[in-house]
């Protein structure tokens, strides 16, 4: 495994891990189990009882989802190397509310539950921490709430695209090359829709496709879309 000093350089800014006192992250992760996954393998699901831990990426990425109760896959969101998921039902022991899968072959880092909840009680500086990262969390969704009941399609579909965006890369490109079908899940639109759209957006030189990949050739054009909406 890794060293533990180079791991903790690996998490992202904002994760809840970061809350915690260098000395209780550092007995955290030398008590995670490393785990290998390939493309489409999930490591969490949806309805688990078992709670008992969260996943730290490594490196790869990971796609968050649910079934509605139509049976319809609502993609949540997707993870880059450093953040972690699956710590709310590791928190307040209900069932997993989603499913985590790898989009593309990964490396995680399973963190057992009861070393998480000793360090991030251990002192106020880490409970504080933990706090702010989940009111962050809840903002987040908020937004996403408000993008499907008031924005029309094509400002869903451009910030589903800006969330996407690899800032290591650059020059508009994304960090998965995903199906219409999957975007369209990400968006909450219909795939037809995607596919009209980027039809549309491609003609007009704001995107490019290479083979599955997109590319953003006008970041200014979808990141005013996705933020103010077509009034802008």
């Amino acid at each position: 495994m890794d060293r533990i000093d180079d791991l903790i350089a690996k998490l992202a800014p904002g994760t809840l891990l970061r809350a915690l006192e260098p000395a209780q992250l550092h007995d955290l992760l030398a008590n995670a189990a490393r785990r290998e996954l390939k493309r489409g393998e999930a490591i969490i699901n949806q309805g688990d009882e078992d709670g008992d831990f969260a996943v730290c990426l490594l490196a790869g990425g990971l796609k968050i989802s649910m079934v509605s109760a139509s049976g319809r896959e609502i993609i949540l969101n997707y993870c880059g190397p450093g953040e972690i998921v699956g710590e709310i039902a590791m928190l307040d022991k209900g069932p997993r509310t989603a499913t985590v899968t790898a989009a593309v072959p990964s490396t995680v880092l399973l963190l057992p539950g009861p070393t998480f909840l000793s360090a991030a009680m251990a002192n106020p500086t880490s409970v504080a921490g933990v706090m702010r990262e989940l009111a962050r969390r809840i903002r987040q969704l908020n937004l996403v709430i408000e993008s499907d009941r008031t924005f029309s399609m094509a400002p869903r579909l451009a910030r589903a695209l800006v969330r996407l965006i690899d800032h290591e890369q650059g020059k508009g490109r994304l960090r998965f090359n995903l199906s219409q079908s999957e975007l369209g899940a990400f968006a909450g639109l219909a795939r037809e829709n995607v596919s009209r759209l980027l039809s549309e957006w491609e003609a007009q030189g704001v995107i490019a496709r290479e083979g599955r990949e997109l590319v953003l050739l006008d970041l200014d054009y979808v990141s005013e879309l996705a933020e103010l909406g077509e009034g802008a």
